[in-house]
């Protein structure tokens, strides 16, 4: 299971620029926010990554958040892998889905090694309720509510928690964080390390896109 070992940013850019892609990131939301369904009940919403992580392999593209009576799904588009090129990212793929607004920090995280392993868990609660939410290698009872397809090639995660009383039934809201991280790549020669990683978060570094409320619809 990935862990949070590498918490560097390389993008560094200057007060202009950070302001500009936080104007870009603030017409995005209102875009996504305009898409979703009329009146308070918006059931989706779609956030672009406002800062880029164009040297990355992994670069994140855009993150689509959907909570209705189908259940929550995330659908994440980032830079597709290439895994018969002469080189191919090593890395770390994780999600968070923060589904309790009194309670600081997400319930919920999607983690898994590029190429490796991982899975959904969840982050909070007694012992029981946590093995309760482990999908990998064996889901518990609400980890089998849980549907993950990792399909880099096409450069698609997608992340779908079905209702289930006891588990995830109908969240008032929901929103998530989604961060990649390039460690290096492998190629002829062996693996090759970055120093530092490549890190591409959406949309920020500790912040979450905006709260999608559950409609019926």
């Amino acid at each position: 299971m990935p862990r949070d070992r590498i918490t560097t940013n390389t993008d560094h850019v200057s007060g202009r620029n950070r302001r500009a892609r936080g104007l870009l990131l603030s017409l995005g939301l209102v875009v996504g926010l305009l898409a979703a369904a009329p009146g308070a009940q918006a059931r989706e919403a779609t956030t672009p990554d406002p800062a880029g992580g164009g040297s990355s392999a992994l670069d994140l593209h855009k993150v689509k958040v959907v909570n209705n009576a189908k259940g929550v799904r995330i659908t994440v588009r980032m830079k597709a892998v290439d895994w018969e090129a002469e080189s191919t990212p090593v890395g770390e793929f994780r999600l968070l889905l923060d589904t309790n607004a009194s309670s600081p920090g997400a319930e919920f995280a999607d983690e898994v090694g590029i190429p490796g392993d991982g899975g959904f868990r969840a982050l909070k609660g007694s012992k029981k309720h946590r093995k309760s939410w482990v999908t990998y290698p064996f889901p518990g009872t609400c980890g089998k509510t849980v549907r993950e397809r990792y399909d880099l090639e096409h450069g698609l995660v997608v992340v779908h928690v079905k209702p289930k009383k006891g588990c995830l039934f109908h969240p008032k809201h929901v929103r998530v964080n989604v961060r990649t991280i390039q460690s290096g790549y492998i190629d002829a020669s062996g693996y090759e390390p970055f120093t530092p990683a490549r890190v591409d978060h959406l949309p920020y570094k500790g912040k979450f896109t905006p709260w999608v409320k559950y409609s019926r619809s």
